[in-house]
């Protein structure tokens, strides 16, 4: 049966919801998928406002086939990107597709034409749309649902794109801890020694002043990531833009700074799963029966996930993330409906991360994947 690859525009109202509501189908057998809120989508793919696309084109098409939506994918041309890592790597994000190789490649193609056209010499993703926001291939543990803000994929995306001739690029990992474990004795030595060894001291998020600790996370942020494989720093807007509604939904004490000498050095951030609340609400609507859920979350979650922990490039070596990790699971032990805690995602090349993870017990349960492809 023959297709076609039809480009869309994102500022026409069809357009988009054909695109938005593509997922719906792909899933609908898939007992592990998470609806997202169709108002979260719709405010990423909104071009003309969201901050993103000051510094990034895009194009997007659509896979028709016997008049059905049946694929998708958007070209990301990301100026900021190739400018601070100094290459030319387009990318590719929101890809979803039925399992038809032939539909696949057509839509990888069209969106490889557009990149290339732009001067870039490979094609990476996904990313969603870039790796300050949702990104990455999963390609194990597809019978688990994925925590808030990550992202999930039946398990033939990873043999359509190797097909099609991607490789890996990078991966990246989700651990899981258990935070009524009890702490191995080699991590709360290390974290006594580093609290005698530097003057360190704490303080949780001050919701009062919630913008003045924006700016605070805003800046140990971009410090600590710079040096990442893949980082680009976001511009205030951008973050300002991303945090909005974060402070609805997070527990304050789970927002922890540490400080040396009285100046916050690094924070951890971790946020209930509210995947879980997602998860009932299939249609990604919110009724008023919606609102009622996400507004009445603490007997209905389980899990938490870690999305955020950063050193600044100044005080690392001195065992903070330790320490950070150490007073958040005290901070958990508080909620005790909270089994499962994920931490995610961490470059598999970082090992000054990965390593105390390990020493904690944490398991690598999760494997996410971003693959790239010469043009």
């Amino acid at each position: 049966m023959s297709f076609s690859i039809k480009e869309i525009d994102l500022n026409n109202k069809k357009d988009k919801k054909a695109f938005v509501e593509l997922p719906w189908s792909i899933y609908k057998n898939d007992p592990h998928w998470v609806a997202p809120l169709k108002m979260a989508v719709n405010d990423l793919l909104n071009i003309a406002k969201h901050p993103f696309y000051k510094t990034a084109h895009v194009k997007a098409w659509l896979a028709i086939k016997d008049n059905v939506v049946v694929g998708r994918i958007m070209a990301i041309h990301n100026f900021s990107y190739n400018k601070y890592e100094n290459n030319k790597v387009g990318h590719f994000g929101l890809y979803e597709v039925i399992n038809d190789q032939k539909i696949s490649d057509a839509l990888i193609d069209t969106a490889a034409v557009y990149l290339k056209a732009q001067g870039m010499t490979s094609i990476q993703g996904p990313m969603n749309p870039g790796t300050n926001y949702e990104c990455g291939l999963l390609v194990d543990k597809y019978d688990d649902a994925p925590q808030v803000m990550m992202t999930y994929n039946p398990a033939y995306y990873e043999t359509l794109l190797t097909n099609k001739g991607f490789v890996k690029a990078m991966d990246l990992l989700a651990y899981n801890f258990n935070p009524h474990n009890v702490l191995p004795k080699l991590i709360l030595d290390i974290a006594e020694r580093a609290e005698k060894k530097v003057r360190v001291t704490y303080r949780t998020v001050n919701l009062k002043n919630w913008n003045a600790e924006l700016d605070i996370i805003f800046d140990i942020y971009n410090s600590a990531w710079e040096s990442n494989w893949g980082f680009v720093p976001m511009s205030k807007e951008e973050f300002a833009h991303t945090a909005k509604d974060m402070k609805s939904i997070i527990n304050p004490e789970l927002i922890q700074f540490a400080m040396v000498d009285g100046v916050e050095a690094g924070f951890i951030l971790t946020i209930p799963d509210l995947n879980q609340i997602f998860k009932t609400i299939p249609s990604g609507n919110l009724s008023p029966m919606a609102i009622y859920k996400l507004m009445t979350p603490k007997k209905r979650i389980t899990r938490a996930r870690v999305i955020m922990m950063g050193i600044k490039k100044e005080y690392r070596k001195m065992g903070l993330e330790t320490l950070l990790y150490r007073n958040t699971q005290k901070t958990l032990l508080k909620t005790p409906q909270i089994k499962d805690v994920e931490l995610s995602w961490i470059l598999e090349s970082n090992l000054e991360m990965n390593k105390p993870l390990i020493r904690m017990s944490g398991e690598a349960y999760k494997r996410y994947r971003l693959v790239e492809k010469a043009l």
